[in-house]
């Protein structure tokens, strides 16, 4: 089953503030679809690398330190611990998972900076800005609150509007104040270098008119509306001092715009990966190779960061491969090959999750934490939810009960009812024995058909119609079960009655292989009680050994054999009452 046409996959997510504990957002936004596609690919053979890490700079960083009475490396290092301690609980698996603080993103983002900077793409500007003078700071902008010029709400940011989600300037705000005195701010000068977009809207807008065709309708129309628009220079450093440091003589007192720098962490993110296995030119092979298709798993807020300001900074970047001086002068670590760096081919940007009408925000202290729901439910069934109900195209409201309907209705009544169905009858009728038999044609082609879909659904970043597919193979083995009655052919027929499970057999062992990518811990359990062994799987092996060794395409299915033994069945998800909730 080796997979002669091995494709590399490069898969980016976007990077959770180090501000304290995951919430659900940050499930219905892009960590559970993400390891969905890298599980499907590995899976299949493709060559995969999947990176991301805990952004720990930035004004949220120093804000909630602030409020909590820590310094901001304190807080970053228990919330990367507590991320890394979630993550392990809902089995997501990454190549890579790491920091902003490692001393290889300093050195990728100023090395980015610097070479944007020569090639007259970042140029220095004096503006006013906000500033406090109880307590003689420039104010970044979270530190100034106000009302919303767009929907009225009294309490947006200086940043974004948490109600609407309209993207703001601090100077955008009606009645600003400061977070840190609740004074009115005043403007005062100050000096920031700005990325000039302006230069580079129309290769950015010739980019995504070709890209573009096959992103979702929503993230293609709101990319191009920033084109329409018209691009604006954007500022790119801040007057703080927690962060990367603005690596010019002078401006030591100044660090990088974060969500400058934290779209550089994909790639240092690749870099870092490369190192710990002993390869440090590696990453070049997902960088640089035209055919590496890279996927930006990220929420709806953050699309103009994956579409608009990180193509740009590849696009002027890349401008350095083709000057002989700058190539000499700012090689990344580990860089051999004088050749662009890829720009993204799809960003499946999932819209947000609402929580009692609002969108989830750590800064605001809105939502459910993921450990909450953990502490309640099993991992799979959050998988299984947050990618079964994926706001992909719209909003969406969590509701503990739709969660519980969910389990109760499609895993438990659907898919678990069938598998316990057919194991327990193996279990009495047949000593645990695979009976006799061959595929049914309308079973064969159940399997071939449902397969394809999903793949194809999966490979097109839609995961609720690849959901929706298998459940789909779920009611056609529910009805075949009960259409075929074995309970009475037992009795009347009994060489019906073995092709009846036998196939029943085949049908559960097609669900186990389409279900590996979703519910990756109840598929461990379900293998065990198929009594599969000696099964490669590339994601149980990048789990216990830290890499992938074998091309091999397990997205297939493979009939058990008659007479196979399989192990005492067991129920694999439990009903839930509503009185839980």
């Amino acid at each position: 089953m080796e997979n002669l046409n091995q494709e590399k996959i490069f898969i980016g997510v976007s990077w959770p503030y180090a501000s304290g504990k995951l919430h659900l957002g940050h499930l219905a936004g892009q960590n559970i679809a993400c390891d969905i596609f890298a599980r499907y690919h590995r899976q299949k053979g493709n060559s995969v690398l999947m990176v991301s890490g805990s952004d720990s700079h930035g004004t949220p960083i120093v804000f909630k330190a602030e409020e909590l009475g820590i310094t901001p490396e304190q807080l970053v290092d228990s919330s990367h611990k507590e991320i890394l301690e979630t993550f392990e609980k809902l089995s997501l698996l990454y190549e890579k998972y790491t920091s902003t603080t490692t001393q290889n993103h300093k050195e990728v983002v100023q090395n980015i900076f610097l070479v944007l900077k020569e090639l007259g793409y970042l140029y220095p500007q004096k503006s006013k800005q906000y500033y406090d003078e109880k307590v003689k700071k420039f104010l970044p902008d979270r530190y100034v609150r106000g009302t919303c010029p767009e929907c009225g709400a009294l309490d947006a940011r200086g940043d974004e509007c948490p109600v609407c989600g309209k993207f703001l300037k601090p100077t955008d705000l009606i009645d600003p104040y400061s977070t840190l005195s609740d004074s009115k701010p005043i403007l005062k000068e100050t000096e920031h270098y700005y990325l000039d977009l302006k230069k580079l809207e129309k290769p950015i807008g010739d980019w995504m008119d070709t890209q573009s065709k096959h992103w979702r309708k929503w993230v293609r129309e709101f990319s191009k509306g920033w084109i329409k628009e018209g691009l604006e220079p954007r500022e790119v450093t801040r007057d703080m001092k927690y962060g990367i440091p603005v690596p010019i003589k002078g401006w030591e007192e100044k660090v990088i715009y974060v969500w400058i720098e934290a779209v550089v962490g994909y790639l240092s993110a690749s870099i870092e990966w490369a190192k710990s296995i002993g390869q440090e030119s590696k990453w070049e092979d997902f960088w640089k190779d035209p055919k590496c298709k890279h996927y930006y798993f990220i929420a709806g807020g953050n699309v103009p960061f994956h579409t608009i300001i990180w193509p740009a900074q590849l696009l002027a970047y890349s401008e350095k491969y083709s000057n002989d001086s700058l190539w000499d002068k700012y090689k990344l670590p580990g860089e051999s090959k004088r050749e662009s760096l890829n720009l993204p081919w799809d960003v499946p940007a999932n819209k947000m999750l609402l929580y009692k009408g609002k969108k989830m925000s750590k800064s605001d202290n809105t939502g459910m934490s993921v450990d909450s729901l953990l502490e309640k439910y099993s991992p799979d069934l959050i998988r299984f939810f947050f990618v079964r109900n994926a706001p992909e195209n719209h909003d969406r409201e969590f509701n503990e009960k739709d969660f519980i309907d969910c389990n109760n209705n499609e895993l438990v009544a659907n898919i678990g009812n069938f598998i316990n169905r057919s194991l327990s009858f193996v279990n009495s009728k047949f000593n645990n024995k695979v009976p006799q038999g061959q595929l049914d044609l309308d079973v064969k082609e159940s399997i071939e058909s449902i397969f394809k879909e999903v793949g194809k659904y999966i490979e097109g970043c839609e995961f609720v119609k690849a959901t929706e597919a298998i459940l789909k193979l779920g009611n056609f083995a529910n009805k075949y079960f009960n259409d075929k009655a074995p309970w009475i052919s037992f009795k009347d027929n009994l060489s019906e009655c073995e092709n009846t499970i036998y196939n029943s057999i085949q049908l559960v062992n097609a669900l186990r292989i389409l279900l590996k990518p979703f519910i990756p811990q109840s598929i461990f359990t379900l293998t065990t009680l198929l009594n599969i062994e000696n099964e490669y799987d590339a994601n149980i092996e990048l789990t216990e050994t830290g890499k992938v060794s074998k091309s091999e395409n397990n997205w297939v299915f493979v009939p058990l054999n008659p007479s196979h033994i399989i192990n005492d069945p067991k129920i694999l998800f439990a009903k839930i009452e509503e009185k839980e909730l």
